[in-house]
């Protein structure tokens, strides 16, 4: 036992000393640009909050009035982002130690996976070891900040390990449904670029597969445990999209059935000038592939010894290579094809992050090459001695002759080849041990690897530091005031002056957002409107200076950015009982810009409008506050039949219920929520609780169940066998 765990605690405690700018100093942090601040560390607080109060994140109501939270594929359905909530706030907000833990976490997952999936294939520990340190500090893992990204790779080595048994036969059916359902997990991680390209090539194994002779009837069980896994988080991708248009890098957003133009895949290719940056440090393309010269003469020499004899090797190769291909976009049409014919392919939009596959299928090959150094007599262990000594050679040559200018980064590369020629010398002469060969190995590979992957963490102390993640923490005095007000709130923030997630990250509702898409009625009615923002509810604006003459400034705060007032703000919720029909949107905002139009009296609709009644009299209609972000609560007081307007994003799944009866909820001023309701007082309720959700993770829970089914068959002796 004690033999068994010694190589993962190796590992971990690998990863906590790699990483050690983050788990040892607290002076760094990975969270130093735009996309990770601004966005993705108010997604994981906004998570966390709703797991702390134990509900699942469904519905954001901090972000564009109102937005789906799971099916904008934010990492809501990966199990590992629910145990944030676990961990204790700090000042209100989630500890950027815990992020910083939560990324360390990640990367020793991935070691201890490509460790496991080493020692299936019969590796050595010492091996398996140095395996799991190059797929998980190395290449793409190593490279990558983004946690929601990370996730979506890390699984790829137990994908492969249980598709390499169902292959050979080795508790066949139970195997291929794991291979399946992990592949589903990566679905689920919150980005979808990674597994599109590592379900694309895994397909791609199980056609030749079956070509070949295999059982089919395996691939058709790995494709439904990937599809009933994966379904929690697809299927409410599916309805956001269909519902939604993105910013993909072109002026205009994008709608679901519009391809990305592919202008934009070009411009996120990796470069075929960017090859050697595999072995040598150089700038990145996007995506850095390093490795170093030690790991990558070792997967060489893997190569050489395996090709004939071990399927695996062939395999992972092949795996690698199609990550090359597919990353080198623009200069392979086998890219342009698949985007050209299979529309989801089209989606990822960042050909570079293929890579992710190169580095998985380069990690098992240094370790059949760590073991193939056994073989002293070997004429190819020769061939890497001099290949070694012949790199650092140049490197120095190249200094001492004043060619070009080598980086201390590139100086490393020279130290670590010359060191790696004299220490397999050394091992070849029989002067060291293997042992101390493996120890050697695993701290030359991961000293060098070191000099590219998490070199440029940001310091959390220098004056020169980026501020990304500071900015998160400059507006405490804005918030408090905001939340000294009475309710309901719901702010208008200038991007400019405040680029991050401003509602997720204070838990403050807002009518923008730091992100990369939006409903589609929202895009149409044109929030950024004066009148629209009135319509919305945007009773404050944060910014350096007003934007309209008719605000009011309600608060200075110490960063210069103030708070003003918007006395020209609807209420959340008012009643109506005049309705006009539009064709189209721009009729609809024509209408909502005219000089007579009053949005308290008058609600506009693209369909048929409903059967109202015009009366007199005091009206009333509030919001009930402390309902949560899936439930809405409002009371009204109507003095005949009319409708209820609540200014929140209108979207499928919210259902409406008036005193407990269900009523229909209309789509009215293009973009927000309507119920008609008759005279009287009255209770309204709005639950949001959509069919793709609860059907999502119903097959998830059933993908669950027919794994643990197939485990059953395969103890038992069912199943398919060879």
């Amino acid at each position: 036992m004690i033999r068994k765990l010694g190589a993962p605690v190796l590992l971990f405690l690998l990863c906590v000393g790699f990483y050690w700018k983050l788990t040892l100093t607290g002076q760094y942090s990975v969270l130093n640009s735009p996309d990770l601040s601004y966005l993705d560390l108010p997604r994981l607080q906004f998570q966390a909050g709703e797991w702390r109060h134990l509900r699942f994140p469904l519905w954001d109501p901090n972000h564009w009035i109102g937005q789906p939270f799971l099916g904008q594929v934010t990492g809501a359905a990966y199990p590992a982002n629910w145990l944030l909530g676990v961990f204790p706030f700090r000042e209100g907000k989630l500890n950027v130690n815990v992020v910083h833990w939560y990324f360390v976490l990640i990367h020793f997952q991935a070691a201890l996976f490509c460790y496991l999936l080493c020692r299936d294939w019969k590796r050595s520990r010492a091996a398996s070891v140095l395996g799991g340190a190059v797929f998980s500090f190395g290449g793409f893992l190593g490279c990558t900040d983004w946690p929601q990204i990370l996730n979506g790779v890390l699984w790829l080595p137990l994908v492969f390990l249980f598709l390499f048994r169902a292959l050979r036969g080795e508790r066949a059916l139970f195997s291929a449904a794991m291979s399946g359902a992990l592949l589903g997990v990566a679905w689920l991680s919150g980005h979808h670029e990674v597994p599109i390209y590592s379900t694309v090539v895994v397909v791609g194994i199980w056609v030749v597969a079956i070509w070949r002779g295999a059982a089919w009837g395996l691939g058709v069980v790995a494709g439904l445990s990937l599809f009933l896994i994966a379904a929690g988080q697809i299927l409410p991708a599916q309805e956001y999209a269909h519902l939604s248009k993105r910013w993909v890098g072109m002026p205009d957003p994008i709608a679901w059935n519009e391809p990305i133009p592919y202008q934009v895949h070009q411009e996120f290719s990796w470069s075929p000038t960017a090859v050697l940056g595999i072995v040598t440090p150089r700038s990145e393309v996007h995506v850095t592939p390093f490795i170093g010269i030690v790991a990558f003469a070792l997967a060489l020499l893997g190569v050489y010894h395996g090709w004939r004899r071990r399927p695996q090797v062939r395999m992972v190769v092949m795996v690698g290579l199609a990550g090359l291909f597919l990353a080198l976009a623009t200069s392979n049409f086998l890219h342009g094809v698949l985007y050209s014919v299979l529309p989801v392919f089209g989606k990822a939009r960042v050909p570079a992050r293929a890579l992710a596959l190169f580095s998985f299928g380069i990690a098992p090959l240094v370790a059949f090459g760590f073991d193939a150094l056994g073989r002293r007599s070997s004429v190819w262990l020769g061939r890497t001695i001099l290949g070694l000594a012949l790199v650092g050679g140049v490197i120095y040559g190249a200094l001492g002759l004043g060619v070009g200018q080598v980086s201390n980064a590139a100086m490393v590369t020279a130290m670590m080849a010359t060191l790696g020629a004299v220490l397999l010398a050394g091992w070849r002469a029989g002067t060291v041990t293997r042992g101390w060969l493996g120890v050697a190995v695993v701290v030359m590979v991961t000293v060098e690897i070191g000099n590219v992957s998490g070199a440029a963490m940001a310091s959390r102390v220098s004056k020169e530091r980026p501020g990304y993640l500071d900015l998160l923490f400059q507006h405490g005095d804005i918030v408090s005031f905001l939340r000294a007000q009475p309710g309901p709130l719901r702010v208008e923030v200038a991007n400019a002056d405040v680029p991050y997630n401003f509602g997720d990250w204070h838990g403050i509702p807002t009518t923008a957002g730091y992100g990369a898409s939006g409903t589609t009625n929202l895009v149409e009615l044109e929030r950024h409107r004066p009148r629209t923002q009135d319509l919305m509810g945007a009773n404050y604006y944060v910014s350096r200076a007003p934007s309209r003459l008719e605000l009011v400034l309600a608060f200075s705060g110490e960063s210069g950015v103030n708070v003003y007032r918007n006395p020209m703000a609807l209420p959340r919720v008012w009643t109506v009982h005049a309705v006009t029909q539009v064709p189209s949107y721009d009729h609809l905002r024509i209408r909502l810009e005219a000089a007579e139009f009053v949005a308290r009296r008058e609600a506009v609709m693209l369909g048929s409008p409903p059967a109202l009644e015009t009366c007199g009299g005091d009206e009333e209609a509030r919001l009930v506050p402390g309902s949560g972000p899936n439930r809405v609560r409002m009371e009204v007081k109507m003095g005949c039949r009319g409708m209820v307007v609540l200014s929140d994003t209108y979207f499928p799944g919210w259902t409406a219920k008036v005193d407990g009866r269900a009523v229909e909820i209309l789509e009215v001023y293009g973009a927000l929520r309507g119920v008609i309701v008759e005279r009287g007082e009255h209770r309204i309720e709005m639950v949001y609780r959509p069919w793709s959700a609860l059907l999502g993770g119903g097959l998830s829970l059933l993908g669950v169940v027919f794994v643990g089914w197939t485990w059953r068959r395969s103890i038992s002796g069912g199943g398919y066998r060879r």
